[in-house]
């Protein structure tokens, strides 16, 4: 049976707020795809000038409600209510119009054009012959950048942006609709500490204007920094709501994973093994030089440093998408030239890439086809296929990784 703990104030939130009635509330909302039971019966409720850390493990169903929130997937079955009233969303911009706005996990730019035709697409200013009047759009997101503390320029092409710069501009997107509820899913993901530091403070500004806001993460750290209330969803089940501050990381996991767990991180022997791979003063002029470091077998090794530093490029180098400008790389002790990524996955190396929608996955393909890319090579032959060899070990993988 499911439980649902009792809620009193949270911390943060205005006396007179709790008064009005909630911004949002979800009532009994029910979703299914093809095999997959995504939502059942699950319930949420968002109250003005608050934020509300929604967790789960992947797969609980959390950014599949979150879309029915605004207004891309609809609902088998339950009730949306907006200030207490029914609602029913049709599409995005029916929830963008009621005053829902949503940064997505994976970002929604379009690379090819500015930074302020991103922001103001489809509510584009128009001038007296009813063109678009881009000094008026630049001279707005300007405004918008100025107010939340974001230095870049409104002209600037989205696609020569960082992963983490993008993340900024979505974040203005969303807060450029004046939304009464912004849904932030996983909007740290790709983000330094300093930039993390940087959204708290947007959220801060956006909680004292009374907005409502649903903020999705793995980082328990941020629950605690940010979030008055949290709700707990497990395998597409409503779990419970709960006060941030009557919480901690052990009973949030307990409820998450659906167990007590006596050790968090249990202490593991992991000895480390012979030398794999050596790598001396690796350099791309004009982006890094001088890296230099040894990797072992049973070892994971840290690349770590501020945005803008060099750690992709190093990655990215090593990999053979930039080849190097000098310096050496040895495997197993023979030195090696790695010009482009065939060779590298020939020499055993595979890349999970930073931007994982533009440069890791085939969108249009099925998940059984993007797995099966990685591993073709290796079940082919004479011009054919081993299907079944191959499908087999896709299947065992998608069950191990739980996908």
């Amino acid at each position: 049976m499911l439980a649902q703990a009792t809620v009193s104030q949270p911390p943060g939130i205005q006396p007179a707020l709790l008064e009005e009635p909630y911004l949002l509330e979800i009532v009994n909302i029910s979703k299914g795809f093809p095999g997959v039971v995504a939502l059942a019966d699950v319930q949420l409720r968002v109250r003005p000038g608050s934020v509300l850390a929604l967790m789960g493990e992947n797969g609980a169903g959390k950014s599949t409600l979150m879309k029915i929130i605004a207004g891309i997937y609809q609902p088998d079955a339950g009730e949306i209510r907006l200030r207490g009233k029914p609602v029913v969303f049709e599409t995005p911009l029916a929830a963008q119009k009621a005053g829902i706005a949503m940064i997505h996990q994976e970002l929604n730019l379009m690379p090819h054009m500015s930074i302020a035709e991103n922001i103001w697409i489809g509510r584009e200013q128009l001038n007296s012959l009813h063109m678009v009047n881009h000094r008026e759009m630049h001279r707005c997101t300007a405004e918008l950048l100025a107010r939340l503390r974001i230095n870049l320029d409104p002209e600037e092409q989205v696609g020569n942006l960082s992963i983490a710069e993008r993340q900024m501009v979505e974040i203005a997107k969303a807060v450029s609709y004046d939304s009464d509820i912004l849904i932030m899913d996983e909007p740290t993901s790709a983000i330094t500490d300093k930039e993390v530091a940087h959204l708290f403070s947007i959220i801060a500004d956006l909680k004292s204007q009374g907005k409502g806001i649903v903020y999705i993460t793995h980082k328990m750290n941020e629950v605690f920094a940010i979030a008055d209330e949290v709700a707990v969803f497990r395998d597409g089940h409503y779990i419970g709501l709960q006060r941030a501050d009557s919480m901690n990381s052990d009973s949030l996991i307990s409820m998450m994973v659906g167990r007590e767990l006596s050790q968090l991180f249990p202490v593991r022997e992991n000895p480390i093994g012979e030398l794999l791979m050596t790598v001396r003063d690796l350099r791309l002029d004009g982006v890094f030089k001088g890296v230099s470091f040894d990797l072992h077998a049973g070892e994971i090794l840290g690349i770590a440093g501020l945005m803008g530093s060099g750690r992709t490029n190093v990655a990215e180098t090593i990999f053979g998408i930039t080849p190097s400008s000098g310096g050496q790389i040895t495997l197993d002790g023979k030195p090696v030239r790695i010009t482009d990524p065939h060779m590298a996955i020939e020499k055993g190396f595979a890349l999970l890439t930073e931007d994982r929608k533009l440069s890791g996955l085939f969108p249009c393909l099925s998940v059984l086809e993007n797995m099966e890319m990685a591993v073709l090579p290796h079940y082919s032959g004479n011009g054919f296929i081993q299907q079944k060899a191959l499908r087999a070990l896709c299947e065992d993988m998608c069950k191990k990784l739980r996908v």
